[in-house]
């Protein structure tokens, strides 16, 4: 779905900031300055309400779309905390560990209830790493402001290692702190593999981007990590957005032409073979589209499934049982029993399926790497074999 970049755009962002103002009530918050190279916390002049807090609990890409659905959360902002190296680096970030900061209004959020989340969204025991993450920079930290927030993240170690004494929480609290922003890649970094809804958003410049509320929140959308009833919420809003995009489109359609086509002239037909290159090519050469079906299994890196209301997380679930699902439903699709995106709106297990598994263009680096070779190893209506990711195992229609 190709949206024009002028007003069109800037409508299109508006009416979906409008959208998701009424979801979410603190997204109403003024956004402040960009960040800083090098930020300490300092309290906002202009919005005492204004907090800065930041956590290091692994991969800084899942840790900014953690806390970006919640009410209060103002901005996130992905970076380097914890170390001594002066201006770190991705490649080269030397003993600090990838961390998120994230800027909160204190009359809606607190920093108690930031620290359960927190705790709620990593293993704080695990040793040298997170999930299947290993090394130093995927440790746990809680940097605090004050002796207040360092009273606050002590009492919740506590109540978090009272919970077992088998294994040890191993994150560190640590009051004196300076954050290094990451580099401009990594920000939004999940919203960024959603064309659809950077499209949506009006394909913002990279600054905007990075310091946009509504993108904030989308980013935990993308992620599939918002809330299930917000995450229901913004679904509802952004499928009604797509179907009067395509309603619209409808009704602009040129109504057909009066004579027949044998008695049509040779200049017409060449301002139509025109006019068909021209919508060829709205889609840039290097950018592909397609639809998926995707099935997570106990092995995905995000184990909560999308289409349970309570985001249940799929433990039980083999990769082989995924698999032997996934195949099941492809040869009904290739037999004709049942069509594409009847079977993702109802097996697919990513927000996608409210859509029938369409995803959108997207280019090179928008996707997981196995997913993005698959696909443009496709030809347009042709349908993929079973592909791995890291989401889980699935199988792609490329559409344009």
């Amino acid at each position: 779905m190709a949206f024009a970049q002028s007003n069109v755009c800037h409508g299109r962002c508006l009416l979906l900031l409008v959208l998701l103002l009424a979801a979410q009530t603190a997204l109403c918050i003024r956004i402040p300055d960009r960040i800083s190279d090098t930020t300490r916390y300092q309290p906002s002049n202009d919005q005492p309400s204004l907090r800065m807090a930041a956590f290091a609990l692994g991969s800084f890409w899942r840790s900014e779309a953690v806390f970006g659905c919640l009410n209060g959360v103002v901005r996130t902002t992905v970076g380097y905390a914890g170390g001594s190296k002066t201006n770190p680096q991705y490649r080269s970030l030397g003993d600090h560990a990838e961390s998120v900061l994230v800027e909160y209004d204190l009359r809606l959020i607190s920093f108690r209830q930031l620290l359960e989340v927190f705790w709620s969204s990593h293993d704080s025991r695990q040793v040298f790493g997170q999930g299947p993450d290993v090394g130093n920079q995927y440790r746990s930290i809680i940097f605090t402001n004050g002796t207040e927030e360092s009273r606050l993240a002590a009492l919740s170690k506590e109540r978090e290692q009272a919970k077992s004494k088998v294994s040890i929480v191993t994150t560190q609290i640590q009051p004196r702190w300076t954050f290094y922003p990451a580099e401009p890649e990594h920000q939004k970094f999940e919203l960024k593999r959603n064309p659809l809804l950077l499209q949506l958003m009006g394909n913002l410049p990279e600054e905007e981007l990075e310091a946009s509320s509504v993108a904030t929140t989308l980013n935990g959308y993308a992620a599939e990590l918002c809330p299930p009833e917000i995450q229901k919420q913004i679904d509802a809003k952004i499928n009604d957005i797509v179907k009067r995009e395509s309603s619209d489109r409808k009704r602009k359609k040129p109504p057909p032409p009066i004579y027949s086509s044998d008695r049509t002239t040779s200049k017409d037909k060449e301002h139509r073979v025109s006019s068909s290159a021209k919508k060829k090519t709205k889609m840039s050469s290097n950018q592909v589209r397609a639809s998926h079906i995707l099935i997570k299994h106990q092995g995905s890196r995000r184990k909560a499934s999308w289409k349970d209301p309570d985001g249940r997380i799929i433990s039980n679930t083999t990769r082989d049982a995924a698999v032997s699902q996934l195949k099941s439903l492809r040869d009904d699709i290739v037999s004709g029993k049942v069509k594409f995106d009847d079977v993702a709106s109802r097996f697919s297990d990513c927000s996608s399926a409210k859509r029938g598994g369409d995803l959108g263009p997207f280019g090179r680096g928008q996707m997981q790497k196995p997913f993005e070779e698959a696909t443009y190893a496709l030809k347009v209506g042709e349908m993929s074999e079973i592909v791995d990711t890291d989401s889980g195992v699935h199988i792609i229609l490329r559409t344009a």
